[in-house]
């Protein structure tokens, strides 16, 4: 990105309420991406498309940064318990995704680990590679159903069908045995 790095870096803190390595590790993960994908400005809409696998500070930097949120349906949730985010570029059709590696058997302090992370040599902390396949679709519009157990108005996506009736995921009657 353009804009110097303290400047970014003070911005995704400020969103985020205050520096953490797990931030850190966002922040690079996002710096990494964008200068893979040529993104020099975060996104107003859904130009940039985060998939992050995991809900952890790291995410904050995405959204921060690229403009990457849940509302706008351009940060999309995979939860694998990963620090691994997947970044697509709609108008090239080009991504990557970004995994942190870890920092071996090195032993930091909180501070000396924030500011090796924001350091330009931390780069081999991170595996960055292209990745193949179609850009996510665009955030879709759907009805609102009410669920017949609870009357709350649910997205038509996620409502289960169980004899006859439409029901929201916490009034649905699971009997397939296997736990949500």
């Amino acid at each position: 990105m353009r804009i110097a790095n303290e400047a970014l870096w003070t911005r995704a803190v400020d969103f985020h309420g205050h520096a953490c390595p797990g931030l850190a590790i966002g922040f690079r993960m996002v710096l990494e991406a964008a200068s893979f994908l040529g993104i020099d400005r975060a996104a107003e809409d859904e130009e940039i498309v985060c998939i992050t696998e995991n809900d952890a500070c790291c995410v904050d930097a995405a959204q921060a940064l690229l403009g990457c949120t849940l509302g706008k349906g351009n940060l999309l949730l995979k939860p694998r318990g990963k620090a691994a985010m997947t970044f697509y570029r709609r108008s090239s059709g080009k991504g990557c995704r970004v995994v942190w590696l870890g920092l071996g058997e090195r032993v930091f302090t909180r501070e000396e680990k924030i500011a090796f992370l924001l350091s330009s040599g931390s780069a081999a902390c991170f595996s960055v590679r292209e990745v193949e396949g179609p850009v996510p679709e665009k955030a879709q519009l759907c009805r609102s159903v009410p669920c017949v157990a609870c009357g709350e108005r649910v997205s038509e996506t996620m409502l289960r069908p169980y004899e006859g009736g439409l029901y929201c995921l916490d009034c649905w009657p699971n009997v397939s045995r296997i736990l949500p």
